[in-house]
């Protein structure tokens, strides 16, 4: 069950990486944070290869590399700003509907339709979701379905859950093509460039902002490796389901993160409707 122990540590970092950058967003431009954030995240991984020893590379390396890299600046982006404009608590159960988009984009590439306990885990996230948005003053049943799109840091984590669908298989490729360091160093490169391009552009004191923000940026590079290297360590020892089904533990941290740095409130019916996504996701994993 070592894979399981690697799994929730994963989801533990992505919590405590998700809680830090709400945080720094509140001083720091969004593409200098995520530019220092994943260039550091890339000198850390790197070093450890030079010492571990560069790995062999498959022939599915580079295409793998850059697809993930691509879609995740895209998701990035978009989880920058749900954090910088929604709770956290709020925001990040979201996620629980990358299993939902995975059922549909393996319907697409491969004929796979779920099977009926599989169905009334999609019918748990969606419940939770209503839960989860559920208001004192609701007039009608349908409000808290408007919420979610009305709430732009929610749709934006939709849309992040949908691509993080994606990118997993690519993810896995990665790994599988390398090993669980020297891959995810050369995505976190391509991040780092693709976001301080983007800052230099926007004409950002970006040089200013590092130099006063280098050990934030280095301590964030840090947590994201140690979730990533986790991941990958997952990966390699269980499917890629099995393993993601863990790591949405990150939503249950995230919650409790949410009232203890940001004292968000009503968490009592946020835990509860994570909780009732969750167990959809367990269902849709495991049968």
């Amino acid at each position: 069950m070592s894979w399981a122990i690697f799994a929730i540590s994963a989801a533990f970092f992505q919590a405590t990486y998700f809680t830090s950058v709400k945080k720094l967003l509140k001083d720091i431009n969004q593409y200098v944070l995520a530019s220092g954030i994943f260039i550091s995240h890339f000198a850390i991984l790197f070093s450890l290869s030079i010492i571990k020893g560069i790995p062999e590379i498959g022939p599915f390396f580079y295409p793998s590399v850059l697809a993930t890299a691509i879609l995740n600046a895209i998701a990035v982006t978009l989880y920058y700003k749900a954090l910088k404009i929604t709770d956290l608590s709020l925001s990040v159960p979201m996620i629980s509907f990358t299993p939902v988009f995975l059922i549909i984009t393996a319907f697409i590439i491969l004929r796979e339709l779920p099977t009926f306990l599989g169905a009334v885990g999609i019918t748990l996230i969606v419940f939770g979701s209503y839960v989860l948005h559920l208001s004192k003053n609701k007039t009608h049943f349908l409000d808290p379905f408007r919420k979610i799109f009305k709430n732009k840091g929610v749709s934006y984590m939709l849309i992040v859950a949908f691509l993080w669908s994606i990118t997993l298989n690519f993810d896995k490729l990665v790994v599988l093509n390398s090993d669980p360091i020297f891959g995810s160093s050369l995505v976190g490169l391509l991040l780092g460039l693709i976001f301080l391009t983007t800052s230099l552009a926007k004409k950002q004191e970006t040089k200013i902002i590092y130099k006063e923000n280098f050990s934030k940026f280095f301590l964030m590079g840090i947590i994201i490796a140690l979730e990533a290297i986790a991941l990958n360590m997952a990966f390699t020892l269980q499917i890629v389901p099995y393993v993601i089904s863990l790591k949405r533990l990150a939503i249950l941290f995230s919650v409790f993160y949410g009232g203890l740095a940001f004292k968000e409130k009503d968490l009592l019916r946020r835990s509860l409707a994570t909780l009732i996504m969750l167990a959809g996701v367990i269902l849709i994993i495991l049968f």
